[in-house]
């Protein structure tokens, strides 16, 4: 049976429309494969951001919540601080008011005659020494500071000096301003700011 024309080119068209139909199948695979490694890869990229975004969100979350603890904390020991301060003021007025309370006292005349002893001690005879008292014990207490200095210095050998700060006690300085010596109720009560600090901590634990 002879091969005609038209069976050839039946034929031909049939394997071009074959090839066309397979090369086709393959760039569909191709394309299909592409498109879908592209939306895996923009899936992770997603999923990478995302994660990534949490990771700072909770990065920042936790930084946020030690800055307000931070500063719950500093506010807290601020305001402990000045409660404690509060307290220590309030003490320390009591304290200055019973010291004024005691220069009213029997008690407080022996105390002075022995803290101007003691402190006249502290000077060389020769020495020209600046006495200064309270200005309520030099109107009240005269004649007992008097005797007491006299009693180991000459008259002309010291000053007395009055002063409206002092509760009491005294305060000495020589001449030449070498030396001072300080007995006042003033300064004693001060050195023992420390101690009322130290035993409100001690009261109220180490926060105090």
């Amino acid at each position: 049976m002879s091969t005609t024309i038209e069976d050839k080119i039946s034929l031909f068209t049939k394997v071009l429309i074959e090839r066309i139909e397979h090369d086709f199948q393959e760039r569909q695979k191709k394309l299909v494969e592409y498109y879908e490694a592209r939306k895996a890869d923009i899936i992770k990229d997603f999923e990478e951001k995302r994660n990534s975004a949490m990771r700072e969100a909770v990065k920042e979350a936790e930084t946020k919540k030690q800055q307000m603890i931070s500063k719950a904390r500093s506010d807290m020991h601020l305001a402990v601080l000045k409660k404690r301060n509060e307290f220590a003021e309030r003490i320390m007025k009591e304290v200055k008011e019973k010291a004024r309370a005691f220069t009213d006292t029997p008690e407080y005349v022996e105390f002075l005659r022995e803290a101007i002893r003691l402190v006249v001690q502290k000077f060389a005879g020769y020495e020209f020494v600046n006495f200064t008292f309270s200005r309520k014990d030099v109107e009240s207490y005269r004649e007992t500071i008097l005797s007491a200095i006299k009693s180991s210095r000459d008259e002309n050998t010291f000053s007395i000096k009055e002063s409206d700060e002092m509760i009491g006690g005294i305060f000495a300085k020589s001449g030449d301003g070498r030396l001072e010596i300080d007995y006042t109720v003033n300064t004693t009560i001060e050195e023992s700011r420390q101690l009322v600090g130290e035993m409100l901590s001690s009261r109220f634990g180490e926060g105090w």
